[in-house]
């Protein structure tokens, strides 16, 4: 048959490129091993694995889902498809927010329309379940063709923002007498209906009149017998029907033993069934013969369509993947990055970008050249966590609000719907208790001249969830992700993102955390190039200060010269505040901390160096004075002074930002008598 002799090669589904043809696969995303390259391993310190399954679980698809896991592979990335990536996002987006449930694919079987793919291509015939899947994809397509058009005839820049997404799946054709023929033979459920052919209706309806004299036969055997054994009920053993006997007396009629067991009784076929059994036997497999004629001859038809299912398959997975980023990015209130490429001109970087912001976004930089800017960040991970923990109390709360109206209505146990009302309260306040302790953002403006921030502060002050933030957003821009953030963001292309983060001592290599740190360190420095982010941890830690602060000050001085594009590093040795005064190319920032209320506020303080709080905090902890006038004797008058200056800078820093945003509100209503005047 056509189908025995056709050879066809299968497309892939896990490429990053939506139109290279390769074999059809289902690749699960694996991530890299901790022992594998520094790169690798600071994916795993960042914990980007867990944000590659949080955006795969809003793809409605299997292989959409395996599809999105593998963003684990950004570093073959380029800066170009980075930008392909979020056009095609936002193209999403756009779609998202005209179609609305358009765009839900989790209706979609795509591991049984594969299946069908693979059955077919390799000459076996098409089962009635896999038929139906292929119906359903196909009908699926025509539907959201329909929807693409609509959105493109909007206005011109929908028209030119979703065609490079969805030009391929506009093209797709859709077979609609395929689409007909399998209706015609496939029921809903996968069965193959009565009318796929007459010899099929015959056989069936000879298979339905055998049954009903079987019926009668055996009904008249139990109403007959009037032996003591117990004819118990008719019952099915491979095919044949018989009589399930319990006792051991004789019976009135001859039969066939055909099973037997103490507890389950005997099955016996009566003689005088015998030749209706076997004539069922013959028309059953009348009708499975018919059967696989039908399927037979709808996988012919399907063959004829195989290579256009393949690519119906393809694209569609492709759009539950890109749909999937998008979904993700509206949920938690994403902003489309303005990502570029820094350019170098004559040893000096040049951040203008050549990808305008979107046209949707109304947010301008403010008048300064900005390396990184992203107001608002947050900590994926951290958002999530507190929407989910959010939504499941929520969720109990209308449970249990449900279960008391239940109650009133049928009258039932007072007391129970008092300790329920009471449960019931309690889950409120946590509910308020969520939402007031909502994930606190993180600023980043980093100026176009610094290549090296130092980050000071207390410790669970928020320096590492700091770094992380920033080494999410930049791997979520590269994948086509919005980053969760305010408007507007803007952000370099990174080729690679090296992080040294938490206790890297290792047991099977007799390192200490020091020794760990080191050599992680000098695999980042080995390989970061002046297009990498650096995000160094607690530089310098682990060992004797001085030695420490010196080791961090040269390594740090090292990455400023040649060593990455970005270094972000948090500290706690006071020497390394120092290098901005005198390298340009440093910048200081410090974790702000509430000495009223003894607790860091999350907040990032720019262009301010970190102080010391320890003495401050001691003597508000109530520590003997003496103590606390001998540590600061200890410290010198100059230690003091500097710790004072940074207070002052501090205050003066937060004035400037109150006076700001009131400036701000201010210009918020001067703007609209400024239109009137001028229309007068």
């Amino acid at each position: 048959m056509l189908r025995l002799s056709t050879t066809l090669s299968l497309l892939s589904l896990a490429s990053l490129s939506p139109h290279h043809p390769r074999r059809l696969v289902r690749l699960r995303a694996l991530a890299p091993a901790a022992s594998s390259s520094p790169s690798a391993r600071s994916l795993c310190l960042l914990e980007w694995g867990k944000v590659c399954r949080a955006v795969a679980s809003f793809a409605g698809t299997a292989h959409g889902r395996e599809a999105t896991e593998q963003l684990w592979g950004v570093e073959d990335v380029s800066y170009e498809r980075s930008r392909r990536l979020l056009q095609e996002t936002e193209a999403a987006v756009r779609l998202l927010g005209t179609s609305g449930g358009s765009f839900d694919f989790s209706g979609l079987d795509t591991v049984t329309v594969e299946a069908a793919i693979q059955c077919v291509s390799g000459g076996s015939v098409i089962k009635g379940q896999e038929a139906m899947a292929v119906v359903s994809l196909m009908l699926f397509v025509e539907s959201l063709q329909v929807t693409i058009r609509a959105a493109m005839r909007q206005d011109e820049e929908s028209h030119n923002l979703l065609m490079p997404l969805t030009e391929t799946i506009l093209e797709a054709v859709v077979n609609k007498s395929l689409v007909k023929s399998i209706q015609d033979i496939i029921d809903d459920d996968g069965s193959v209906k009565d009318t796929a052919s007459p010899e099929l209706r015959r056989y069936r309806e000879q298979v339905q009149s055998l049954e009903s004299r079987l019926c009668q036969l055996m009904d008249r055997l139990i109403r007959n017998s009037d032996s003591e054994a117990s004819l118990s009920e008719v019952s099915i053993v491979n095919g044949r029907c018989c009589i399930k006997v319990t006792g051991d007396k004789s019976l009135s009629f001859d039969g066939l033993l055909l099973s037997s067991g103490s507890d389950a009784g005997s099955m016996i076929e009566p003689i005088v069934a015998v030749p209706l059994n076997d004539e069922l036997q013959g028309a059953r497999a009348l009708v499975a013969r018919a059967e696989l004629d039908a399927l037979s001859k709808l996988t012919d038809k399907i063959l004829l369509e195989l290579d256009n299912i393949q690519i119906l398959l393809q694209e569609t997975i492709t759009l539950d993947k890109v749909t999937a980023r998008a979904k993700y990015s509206i949920a938690y209130d994403g902003t489309l990055p303005d990502l570029y490429l820094p350019k170098f001109e004559h040893e000096t970087v040049n951040t203008a970008t050549d990808w305008p912001v979107s046209a949707t976004s109304s947010a301008q930089l403010p008048k300064k050249p900005w390396k990184v800017f992203i107001p608002n960040a947050f900590h994926p991970l951290l958002l999530q966590q507190h929407q989910e923990n959010l939504r499941r109390i929520k969720k109990d709360v209308a449970s249990a609000t449900a279960e008391i109206r239940r109650r009133r209505i049928y009258g039932q146990d007072i007391a129970e719907e008092d300790q329920l009302a009471s449960d019931l309260d309690s889950m409120k306040n946590r509910v308020s208790k969520l939402e007031r302790n909502h994930p606190i953002p993180v600023d980043f403006m980093i100026g176009e001249e610094t290549t090296v921030l130092v980050i000071t502060g207390p410790n669970t002050g928020g320096k590492t969830i700091s770094l992380k933030t920033v080494g999410l957003a930049s791997l979520m821009a590269k994948i086509g992700l919005y980053i969760l953030a305010s408007e507007p963001v803007k952000i370099p292309w990174f080729d690679a993102v090296y992080a040294d983060i938490g206790d890297e001592q290792s047991l099977t290599q007799s390192l200490s955390t020091f020794s760990g740190h080191l050599k992680q360190i000098g695999a980042i420095r080995a390989q970061s190039t002046s297009q990498s982010l650096v995000l160094l941890d607690e530089v310098g830690a682990g060992t004797n200060p001085l030695e420490g602060a010196a080791l961090g000050m040269s390594l740090l001085e090292s990455f400023a010269e040649a060593g990455s594009f970005l270094t972000l590093a948090t500290t706690h040795h006071g020497e390394l505040k120092t290098l901005k005064y005198s390298n340009d190319s440093f910048e200081n920032a410090c974790v702000e901390f509430d000495e009223e209320n003894l607790k860091p506020t999350f907040r990032i303080l720019w262009g301010i160096p970190g102080r010391s709080n320890a003495i401050n905090i001691a003597e508000r902890l109530g520590l003997p004075l003496d103590i606390i006038e001998s540590a600061r004797h200890l410290l010198g008058t100059a230690g003091a002074e500097i710790n004072a200056l940074i207070m002052d800078m501090e205050k003066f820093k937060q004035e400037y930002d109150e006076q700001l945003q009131q400036a701000q509100h201010y210009l918020m209503f001067i703007r609209p008598v400024r239109i009137s005047i001028s229309s007068i």
